[in-house]
């Protein structure tokens, strides 16, 4: 049977979506969507009045298709411009701001969506763009800049992820013109003999610290999925030793403090001084040893008293996350050494690490002391094995006696733990274990009534529950209209997998990895990719899965979907030695019936599979 022809097409892009929406969200979460609301509706009709349609949307995102892109480019500007004006007014009580991205270029139309590098260079381009501001591509820029009265500024060619493309800012009346920093040379990693071996400890993941090297090669590792947080020696800006002193000190807490959660990777300190001996850019950090995110800081003192200012910078987007300055006097030091490092830890475990959902932990739990522990039983239960199962129980008691016994804060944990210990198949009692299940989701709902509560609910309902498809699907759409964290659009995008529309489920899982971008693990996108394979998307999954494939710690799942989507866009031979490597890394059963929605497309999956190789 021969193949169905993908349609395709030249068309214009349009992305945009709010910059700091989270932030916004959890300032004031029902004035920021009801402001974004008439924000978008605005944005719509812009839209239609310049021939445009709307396409998709997403959380805080819109992608928009013109046939013209001085149409587009106009659009865009008109929507800027209003947004600026609006924003100026001092009765304006939610000020958002939008980025743009435009590009031209090839996409697949299927239905009413369209998909592939033509869209998504428009999101990078849109994630390069300033706040208020638009960012376009050269072929958009080729055939604005003749037509327009327009000014662009131009960036040069950009990498980000892995599309290269030449971009230019509009220059509107409302920003600066500003320049970008071109890309440096990725220095390739050096895997085998010569690399430093990561070394898990009980506290985290260090690269071994011994003396400074000169050799940036030395220091480099293999890429992963985790973030990788490289915290730089504070600087001291004034004339006091004893600044230094305090900052390499500083330097140093914040490096034992970060450690202590083992979903991330925290450089050592000898690569911190290795990088300030060599007076890396942060490009070159975040190359030579894999860094995704950097912490950077300054000491001053003057007379008693002293001002530590810090700063939180994204390397994969080349921003400035968070930042902050405290003042404080001698006797204060060990406090505020204590209370900045709670507030990047914070930012980063917010931000970085697991996204939004992490809020509402912070409320639940207190201390970041309970919030780490928390985050390490996370990790432990997405590893899914009697092992990691039996470590996630001891992380919960641990939180548990510090909260204090039967604490309602831990209802949820133990629902949790109480539905993985069923789908491992170690209850002895399932019956009794399913109605204490059940219980503390209800109790969680009661006490909290949160997004991850409903999102809970809802998984149990569709996987032991009496009603099953039609509850599951009310609760979880609950939960995503309540808060929108990451958990609860991953558990409607897998209740809308079974019960729902499968493009439904695509966009939940989209929208949980905006607000969970780190995805530890590929959890997500594991989740995403198995809803692409059942609605047949398998360009969609070899296009997130490929960059992947050599990441140390990509899981078996994602190499058996990618093997799968390459076998049915005939590379057999890609296909073979995917599925080789996912059977080499403990591929087996049980990890399909977590990303597919049945037992017989799982059976499905296998006997599809079988063409190039079995599991035992």
């Amino acid at each position: 049977m021969a193949e169905e022809r993908l349609e395709r097409k030249v068309t214009v892009i349009l992305a945009t979506d709010v910059a700091g929406y989270s932030k916004h969200v959890e300032k004031d979460e029902s004035l920021t969507i009801k402001t974004f609301n008439v924000r978008e509706a605005m944005l719509r009709q812009l839209i239609s009045d310049f021939r445009g349609r709307v396409f998709n949307t997403g959380g805080d995102s819109v992608l928009a298709e013109f046939a013209s892109a001085v149409d587009a480019v106009e659009c865009a500007a008109a929507f800027q411009g209003r947004m600026a004006n609006i924003n100026k007014q001092p009765d304006t009580k939610c000020r958002l701001e939008f980025r743009v991205g435009i590009n031209m270029g090839d996409v697949i139309q299927k239905d009413d969506n369209l998909l592939g590098d033509g869209v998504n260079i428009a999101a990078r381009l849109e994630a390069l763009s300033q706040p208020n501001g638009i960012c376009v591509s050269k072929s958009v820029y080729d055939l604005v800049a003749p037509k327009t009265e327009l000014t662009f500024n131009d960036l040069g060619i950009q990498k980000v992820k892995e599309n290269s493309f030449h971009a230019f800012d509009l220059v509107l009346s409302h920003l600066q013109k500003r320049t970008v920093r071109r890309p440096f040379k990725t220095i390739p990693l050096a895997i085998g003999a010569a690399l430093i071996l990561l070394v898990a400890s009980a506290a985290g993941f260090y690269l071994y610290d011994g003396a400074a090297e000169t050799d940036a090669s030395a220091f480099t590792t293999a890429s992963s999925s985790q973030p990788t947080i490289l915290i730089y020696p504070f600087e001291n800006l004034s004339d006091k030793t004893d600044s230094n002193s305090f900052g390499a000190a500083f330097t140093d807490s914040l490096i034992q403090s970060l450690s202590q959660y083992s979903g991330i990777i925290v450089l050592s300190g000898s690569t911190s001084k290795h990088a300030k001996q060599n007076e890396y850019t942060d490009a070159q950090m975040r190359d030579n040893y894999g860094a995704t995110v950097l912490v950077k800081g300054s000491i001053q003192s003057f007379g008693s008293n002293s001002k530590i200012g810090v700063r939180v910078v994204d390397l994969k987007q080349n921003a400035v996350g968070w930042s902050d300055n405290y003042q404080f006097s001698e006797s204060e030091i060990f406090d505020i050494q204590d209370q900045v490092g709670t507030e990047i830890l914070n930012y980063l475990h917010i931000n970085v690490v697991t996204g939004s959902t992490t809020k509402d932990w912070i409320k639940k739990f207190g201390t970041l002391e309970n919030l780490t522990l928390i985050l390490n039983a996370r990790n432990e239960w997405r590893k899914y094995s009697p092992e990691s199962h039996a470590a996630y129980w001891k992380y919960i008691e641990r939180v548990e006696k510090n909260i204090g016994e039967g604490s309602p804060a831990m209802d949820s944990s133990k629902a949790w733990g109480l539905y993985q210990k069923i789908g491992l198949g170690l209850s002895t009692d399932i019956e009794t274990d399913k109605a204490r299940m059940f219980e503390y989701a209800d109790a969680d709902i009661e006490n909290y009534g949160s997004a991850g509560s409903y999102g809970l609910r809802a998984l149990l309902e569709l996987r032991h529950g009496s009603v099953g498809c039609s509850k599951a699907t009310e609760l979880a759409r609950k939960a995503t209209q309540i808060g929108g964290a990451g958990d609860a659009f991953t558990i409607a995008g897998t209740v809308e997998r079974k019960c729902g529309d499968m493009n439904v489920s695509i966009n939940n899982f989209k929208n949980a990895l905006r607000t969970t971008p780190n995805d530890n693990g590929y959890f997500i996108r594991a989740q995403l990719a198995g809803s692409y394979l059942l609605n047949a998307d398998y360009e969609e999954i070899q296009e997130m899965a490929n960059p992947l494939v050599n990441n140390r710690d990509i899981r078996p799942a994602m190499l058996a979907l990618l093997a799968y989507a390459d076998l049915k866009t005939g590379s057999k031979r890609t296909a073979k030695a995917h599925f080789q490597k996912a059977k080499d890394l403990g591929l087996k059963v049980g990890h399909m019936t977590r990303v597919l929605a049945t037992p017989a497309q799982v059976d499905d999956f296998f006997t599809v599979m079988s063409e190039v190789g079995v599991i035992e």
